[in-house]
């Protein structure tokens, strides 16, 4: 639909930089680890009413809450979604010391501005595509500019990757989608979504699936100091050496599936990863004792079309020629989705990009495509959707910076689609 030129210079003069710079910052200055969103979420929707913005509260769990915003068109057109996750990336206490070496001052990943920058925890992925598309739509709201559809602006809990699994059961590891498929499961269905998470402000609607499977071997738990190696052989008695032999097999298996399981979407290859993401096994108080339990947690990264039975099976067989008791438990399962009829999405993505920075819009790596994101949901439930978000870079263990301009750029991109696709008739 060709832009007006009048109406959309209307929504793009309301897009101020400083307050979409100091709204970065803000956000990033409200602690938000998986689980703990409720103190950004208030925040949130707070803003949404002081600017007019009719807001809605989902409790997905006690605390826990989805923050959305609506801008409420007329009725009569079609409706745009928008999506960003609270959550951060790590939590910001001495609880990362599990997943980083060294820690950084907490004082450090309070939301500031630095020149020409947002920097802080959290605001590259993602509180500068909440940001980007909350000023869109307030734009939208404050030029006065009459819409058809609704466009509805979702900041959800519970996209990072974590998972309930063994002691770790609170809501502080429920993530990767619980927010945006309690937001679809209960009203906020869209005929269009935008997935606001880093792009590099390049676009992809093909994302991968994941499961998560654990393996466990045994050993003899009995002291080893006395024994002779011949008569108590550690691969037979020794939980950790036992594992080393999976541990081999599963990365000949990985380095083979990932190969042959590269799958060609319309923007690009997506690539499977195979990983081992943690292990733990005997006791580090009485290591003079065979260790009796040892387990694995491995992360799948595959392609659409590819089924977690079939990845399960294809570990067993890799692992049945060891001779080795072993259990395998598969404890998250999500599918990968390559988005349908998100035609006239991605046309109005490459016509409006196009308008604003007179250049092509370019389609998101395969590195950075082959990931899980929320935009899969969307398309799982048959509501069209891409991914196409600002992204900054971590400049430390778990600080991260932004370019201001690149929010801006996101904000304008977002104001004038919304305006794009929610100012056509519903068919």
């Amino acid at each position: 639909m060709p832009l007006d030129k009048e109406v959309s210079g209307r929504v793009l003069a309301e897009i101020d930089r400083n307050e979409l710079a100091q709204l970065g910052c803000d956000l990033t200055s409200i602690p938000s680890p998986t689980g703990q969103e409720k103190a950004i979420a208030d925040f949130i929707l707070a803003w949404f009413e002081k600017s007019g913005i009719k807001p809605v509260r989902q409790e997905v769990e006690p605390d826990r809450p989805n923050a959305v915003g609506i801008v409420k068109g007329d009725g009569t057109g079609l409706s745009l979604g928008f999506n960003g996750h609270m959550d951060t990336s790590f939590t910001g206490t001495n609880a990362d010391l599990r997943m980083v070496a060294g820690l950084e001052p907490e004082s450090e990943l309070k939301g500031r501005i630095v020149g020409d920058k947002v920097q802080g925890l959290g605001i590259s992925n993602m509180k500068a595509g909440l940001a980007s598309f909350m000023i869109a739509g307030k734009a939208l709201k404050t030029s006065g500019i009459k819409l058809k559809g609704d466009v509805v602006l979702a900041a959800v809990v519970g996209e990072i990757s974590r998972t309930p699994i063994g002691p770790w059961q609170s809501q502080d590891y429920r993530g990767e989608g619980v927010g945006t498929r309690h937001l679809l499961n209960h009203g906020m269905h869209t005929d269009y979504a935008i997935c606001a998470d880093g792009s590099d402000l390049n676009i992809v609607w093909t994302q991968a699936g994941v499961v998560q499977a654990k393996i466990t071997t045994f050993g003899k738990a009995e002291a080893a100091w006395g024994t002779k190696r011949s008569a108590y052989p550690m691969d037979r008695v020794n939980a950790i050496v036992k594992m080393t032999k999976i541990i081999g097999a599963i990365e000949r298996w990985g380095a083979e599936f990932e190969e042959r399981h590269i799958y060609q979407s319309p923007t690009g290859p997506l690539f499977p990863k195979v990983n081992i993401g943690a292990i733990e096994g005997g006791a580090p108080y009485r290591p003079n004792y065979f260790p009796g339990v040892c387990s694995i947690y491995v992360d799948i990264r595959m392609p659409p079309q590819v089924r977690p039975v079939a990845i399960k099976h294809e570990m067993e067989q890799a692992l049945k020629t060891l001779g080795i008791d072993y259990e395998l438990e598969f404890y998250k399962s999500l599918l990968g989705y390559e988005g349908k009829q998100v035609e006239p999405l991605v046309k109005s993505a490459e016509e409006i990009f196009l308008h604003l920075f007179g250049e092509k819009i370019k389609t998101e790596s395969p590195e950075r495509a082959s990931i899980w994101t929320d935009t899969n949901i969307y398309n799982e439930l048959g509501i069209p959707a891409i991914k196409i978000g600002p992204r900054g870079k971590r400049i430390s263990a778990r600080n991260e910076e932004i370019d201001i301009d690149v929010m801006v750029k996101a904000a304008q991109l977002y104001a004038l689609m919304a305006l794009d696709i929610c100012s056509r008739a519903r068919p």
